[in-house]
C-alpha cells in the first residue's frame, strides 16, 4: 500500500468543487445571455448544492455494494456529459438540466474521493491524506472561478465548462489503473440515531449555525458579482473570478487549525472569533469599490472557514460513536444552508437591493452568536446510543 493517495484521486478532489462553483462569476454575464433575473441565474448553483445536502443520505440505500471504482467511473463521465452539455446548448432551459445532472453525480464523485483516499494510504497516513483532499478541494473552488473568470474575457461563456469535460475525461485513463474493490463509503444514516443526536445541544445548535453561515456565505458570493457589476459596468468577468482570492484563506486556516485549538483550549472561544471576522466582514461589503470588495472577501473567508473547521472538528470529538451520522447531518445542513443561501436572497435583492442582503446576513450571525453558549454544553454519551 502506497503511503500517498493516488494522483488521479486528488485531481478529482480538485475538479469537483471547481464543478461546482464555475458559474459563480459569470452570473452577471449569464444573466444578460439568458435575459433572466439573478435569482433566476442563481438556480444554476443551487441545483448542484442542494443534491450534496440530500442526496448522500439517499445514496446509503441506492448505492450499498458499489465498488468505489465504478463509482468513480460512471460519475466522472456524467459530469463531463453534462458540461459538455452546458457547453454545446447554452439556452437556460438546457442549463437547468445538465446543472441538476451535475448535482446528481457530484455527491457521489465525492463521497467516492473521500472514501479512496481513505483505504489507499496506510492508517498512519489517513490523517495526511484527508489534510491533501481539504487543500485541493479549497484549491479547486478558487482555480474553477478564476478560470471561467478569465475564459469568459477571453473566449466566450461556454468555453469554461468545454475545459472542465476535458478535464474529467482526462481521469479516465487514471481511473482505469486503480484495482476494483468493495464498498462507495455510503452510510445509511438510521433515524433513531439521528435524532438522538439532534436531541444534544451541542450538536443542534452546530447544525443551524453551519446552515446559518453557509447561507451568508453563499449568499454574498452569489450576489455580490451582480453588485459589483452595477456599481461599475467595466468590471470584467476576469476580475470578478479573481475576487474570489479570499477563498485561498481556507488553506492557511486548516493548515493551522490543530495550532490555533491549542494555543485557545476552549473551542468556543475560536467560534467567536470566526463569528466576529466572518461578520465584520459581511458588513464592510458595504464599502464601494472592487478592491474594497477584493480585499475585505480575505476577512470574510477566513472567518468562515474558521468556524467551518473549527465546528467539524468538535463535533468528531464529541462522542466516540456514529461519526458516519454526525458527519452526514453536518454536511446536510451546511450544503442545505448554501443550496437556500444561493437562490432565495436573490428575490431579496431584486425588492430592496445589497443592503437588505447584508442586513439578511447580520441578522442570521447574531442567531448564531445567540447558538455559542449551546455549543458549551458536553454531551452526554448515553443519549446517543440509539442502535
Amino acid at each position: 500500500m502506497q503511503a500517498r493517495p493516488p494522483l488521479v484521486i486528488l485531481f478529482l478532489a480538485l475538479l469537483a468543487p471547481a464543478a461546482i462553483h464555475m458559474p459563480q462569476p459569470l452570473l452577471p454575464s449569464l444573466s444578460v445571455l439568458f435575459q433572466r433575473d439573478p435569482a433566476d441565474v442563481a438556480l444554476f448553483m443551487t441545483l448542484v448544492l442542494a443534491p450534496l445536502g440530500i442526496m448522500p443520505v439517499v445514496y446509503g440505500y441506492l448505492l450499498e455494494g458499489f465498488s468505489t471504482r465504478s463509482l468513480l467511473m460512471v460519475s466522472t463521465l456524467v459530469i463531463a456529459a453534462a458540461s459538455l452539455w452546458l457547453w454545446a446548448l447554452p439556452e437556460y432551459g438546457h442549463w437547468m438540466l445538465a446543472r441538476g445532472l451535475q448535482g446528481l453525480a457530484l455527491p457521489a464523485l465525492m463521497t467516492a474521493v473521500m472514501t479512496m483516499l481513505s483505504v489507499s494510504v496506510p492508517r498512519e497516513a489517513r490523517a495526511h491524506a484527508m489534510g491533501l483532499y481539504v487543500a485541493s478541494t479549497i484549491v479547486g473552488g478558487y482555480s474553477g472561478r478564476l478560470l471561467a473568470g478569465w475564459l469568459g474575457d477571453h473566449s466566450d461563456l461556454t468555453t469554461p465548462f468545454l475545459i472542465m469535460a476535458l478535464c474529467y475525461l482526462a481521469a479516465i485513463p487514471g481511473l482505469l489503473l486503480l484495482k476494483k474493490d468493495s464498498g462507495a463509503g455510503f452510510a445509511r444514516i438510521r433515524l433513531p440515531v439521528a435524532l438522538s443526536i439532534l436531541r444534544l445541544p451541542r450538536f443542534a445548535a452546530a447544525y443551524v449555525m453551519i446552515f446559518a453561515v453557509f447561507f451568508v456565505f453563499t449568499a454574498v458570493l452569489t450576489l455580490l458579482p451582480f453588485e459589483l457589476r452595477s456599481r461599475d459596468s467595466s468590471i470584467t468577468d476576469f476580475q470578478l473570478g479573481l475576487l474570489y482570492s479570499g477563498y485561498l484563506t481556507g488553506l492557511v486556516v486548516s493548515l493551522n487549525i490543530r495550532r490555533l485549538r491549542e494555543h485557545f483550549v476552549i473551542t468556543t472561544r475560536l467560534v467567536l472569533i470566526g463569528l466576529a471576522t466572518f461578520g465584520a466582514g459581511t458588513l464592510l461589503l458595504l464599502l464601494h469599490g472592487y478592491l474594497a470588495s477584493f480585499l475585505v472577501l480575505f476577512l470574510f473567508c477566513g472567518g468562515m472557514f474558521l468556524i467551518h473547521t473549527t465546528l467539524s472538528g468538535m463535533l468528531n470529538h464529541s462522542l466516540d460513536r456514529h461519526h458516519g451520522v454526525i458527519n452526514g447531518l453536518y454536511l446536510a445542513s451546511y450544503y442545505l444552508g448554501g443550496a437556500v443561501g444561493s437562490h432565495l436572497p436573490g428575490y431579496l435583492y431584486e425588492a430592496f437591493g445589497w443592503e437588505s442582503v447584508i442586513l439578511l446576513s447580520l441578522l442570521l450571525l447574531c442567531l448564531c452568536l445567540w447558538l455559542v453558549p449551546e455549543l458549551a454544553k458536553e454531551p452526554i454519551a448515553e443519549t446517543a446510543r440509539a442502535e
